[in-house]
């Protein structure tokens, strides 16, 4: 078997997704070993692979929810892994999150799960929190689904 030889780090003009021999272990248990993957800004890309093989685990480096062992993760041209917690901050309000078991409570209506960490975490009033539910419920398309159980 042939040893592994790293993809070389993007040009700083490279716009998209970069991950140069990342590698990740919880214990004993080695998750990725010297993942390259690149991901050019408009790809669309699709991760498959049984359960525990790591799926979460590189998708989750590639916004910094994890840390790397060891190599390099790029976004846009810009190395990503030493980044401040402030421009990490910014950096991820470009990505959307949906995570494995995530789910609405059915007992509560769309806008009350939507608004629910604005409840929880703010001092927002009612109103206040209302108003930014039906925002963002509009922005995505579903201003008609507010009142309604998941």
């Amino acid at each position: 078997m042939a040893d592994h030889v790293a993809l070389p780090h993007p040009a700083p003009t490279h716009q998209g997704i970069s991950l140069c021999g990342v590698t990740k272990s919880f214990g004993s248990k080695r998750v990725l070993d010297g993942c390259d993957l690149q991901v050019n800004k408009g790809e669309t890309l699709v991760v498959l692979g049984r359960s525990g093989e790591g799926k979460s685990v590189l998708l989750k480096h590639m916004v910094r929810l994890l840390e790397p062992d060891a190599g390099d993760i790029w976004i846009d041209g810009q190395e990503i892994t030493g980044l401040a917690r402030r421009k990490l901050m910014l950096l991820r309000r470009r990505f959307g999150f949906l995570f494995q078991g995530a789910a609405l409570f059915d007992s509560m209506t769309i806008g009350k799960n939507v608004g629910l960490m604005l409840e929880e975490h703010t001092d927002w009033s009612r109103q206040r929190i209302r108003a930014r539910v039906r925002e963002c419920l509009e922005m995505v398309g579903l201003d008609n689904v507010e009142s309604k159980l998941p």
